[in-house]
């Protein structure tokens, strides 16, 4: 391949949109996910796709690349291709107006001797839409779900943990957009994957990633409120070729006086508790659970809440 980078300004690079969206629609991919992935808008990868832009920085296209798991010389205009296109077109002579009669006898003379190949042909086009049905309802069928888990009470203006937990197809990488909508009484501390600043606003927080089998994204929250309120929360789940759905599992969260943690509200943290906090949270290790507050409480006998202080008192 022919050397298609050129310099000037900035460094740029020729793409073939045409392999940049075959290689999108192969893996599953919508324009939003690579439009993410750039730091782009979907319009410019319809325009790149659509050779509109044929020349784009080349740190776009780095990126570009990365995002379709290929190197960046796969995306590229084969320019020494392109060039022998021209050369065989300029070399390509006009036929001779042939004069073979063209008549209505030669016609049929023609599909006499051609009906064996014209129901070749039909067999094989029934044959192709079977097998798109079967490889379209398979699609479908693949297993998604999205749940939510979270604490069933929580102090007012503590953190505790959301987990959304995601499982798809096993055997295949399948890009997905969570949408979790949050109560206008809650802040949102911290996220699990981190998310930019258009991810998180307008009350809402959006991811949009690939898993394979089962993937995990969670968030910190805290909510203000008065005693005994509950706290509803809802989000939504989509992959490509399948409706948005509502995330199922736990929806609301009521204000109290008792950890998180302590599940049974017996102002105790108890082995098992602590175990199942141990067993349900160590994925995220990217956010703060306060594993230490959790631990101080489990080692003494008990606890109560200040309210006057906004302090757990725990008593050896």
């Amino acid at each position: 391949m022919m050397d298609n980078s050129f310099s000037g300004p900035m460094s740029m690079v020729k793409i073939d949109g045409s392999k940049i969206k075959q290689l999108r629609e192969q893996q599953g991919l919508t324009q939003l996910y690579l439009a993410t992935a750039v730091e782009v808008t979907t319009d410019t990868i319809s325009r790149w796709e659509n050779r509109r832009y044929p020349s784009i920085k080349k740190d776009n296209g780095l990126k570009l690349a990365e995002a379709l798991n290929v190197q960046l010389e796969d995306i590229l205009e084969d320019i020494s291709e392109e060039a022998t296109k021209e050369q065989d077109s300029d070399n390509t002579q006009p036929l001779p107006p042939s004069n073979e009669p063209n008549s209505l006898d030669t016609t049929t003379a023609k599909l006499s001797r051609n009906w064996p190949l014209l129901i070749l042909s039909g067999l094989l086009l029934i044959l192709g839409i079977a097998f798109f049905w079967y490889f379209f309802n398979l699609h479908a069928a693949r297993p998604f779900a999205a749940e939510r888990i979270m604490p069933a009470h929580c102090i007012a203006n503590q953190p505790f943990p959301v987990i959304i937990k995601v499982t798809g197809a096993t055997d295949t990488t399948t890009a997905v957009i969570i949408k979790e909508s949050i109560p206008k009484n809650a802040t949102i501390l911290d996220t699990s994957p981190k998310v930019s600043s258009g991810g998180l606003k307008n009350m809402q927080i959006k991811w949009l990633n690939k898993i394979e089998g089962q993937a995990i994204f969670a968030y910190m929250a805290r909510v203000s409120g008065n005693n005994t309120e509950k706290i509803t929360f809802s989000g939504t789940a989509a992959i490509s070729g399948r409706a948005e759905s509502a995330i199922t599992g736990k929806k609301t969260i009521t204000i109290g006086l008792h950890h998180w943690a302590d599940t049974n509200e017996d102002n105790v943290i108890s082995d098992a508790e602590i175990l199942s906090v141990y067993d349900r949270y160590s994925e995220l290790t990217d956010i703060d659970l306060d594993i230490d507050l959790i631990e101080e409480i489990w080692m003494g006998s008990e606890y109560r809440w200040d309210s006057a202080t906004a302090t757990f008192k725990i008593i050896d």
